[in-house]
């Protein structure tokens, strides 16, 4: 009997620590819920009716929008290219922004080497962009009797006029995917 006894005793305390915590019910594994980190799919409309506005918007909205805020540091301009034969200009754009971008609008300023404006214009760029990547575009040249070339393009024939590019970026689009 005090075998049994024993063995009985043994048996329970083995088992103990598996039943023993507290009521018999297994604790949770997370006691806070866990919420997703995904983007939202859709913006979040406000639909108060209220016409109060806020004034003086926070720079550090950390809003869905507040990230979609533009930026002329964007996208950068690269290697610019126009030989005097060429009807058109190449460059290379590079996006900076963690968005796909499908269209950028530039203000080139076209001088030569000493600073003096030959021309300006606005221009309209069609582009995929995908985040972080550079791509090559082409535009029709300001320069359509062919007597500019780029300084980094060397001229054909001695006749031709050198010039440099600046640039603004003034509108850049981003794309939407669902």
């Amino acid at each position: 009997m005090k075998k049994m006894l024993l063995l009985a005793f043994v048996v329970g305390l083995s088992v103990l620590p598996m039943w023993g915590q507290s009521s018999g019910i297994m604790p949770r594994k997370r006691a806070v819920p866990k919420i997703s980190t995904r983007q939202m799919d859709k913006p979040v409309v406000d639909t108060d009716p209220s016409p109060i506005v806020r004034e003086g918007k926070d720079d550090n909205d950390s809003t869905l929008y507040g990230a979609l805020r533009f930026s002329p540091l964007a996208v950068d301009m690269l290697a610019f290219d126009k030989r005097m034969s060429d009807t058109r200009e190449s460059f290379l754009l590079r996006n900076n922004t963690p968005f796909r971008l499908s269209r950028v609008v530039l203000q080139l300023f076209y001088r030569d080497p000493g600073g003096q404006m030959i021309d300006y214009r606005t221009q309209t760029v069609d582009c995929d962009l995908l985040p972080g990547t550079t791509r090559k575009c082409e535009i029709d040249s300001f320069d359509r009797s062919r007597n500019y070339y780029h300084v980094d393009s060397p001229p054909t024939r001695v006749s031709g006029r050198p010039f440099v590019v600046t640039y603004k970026v003034l509108r850049y689009d981003i794309v939407v995917e669902p």
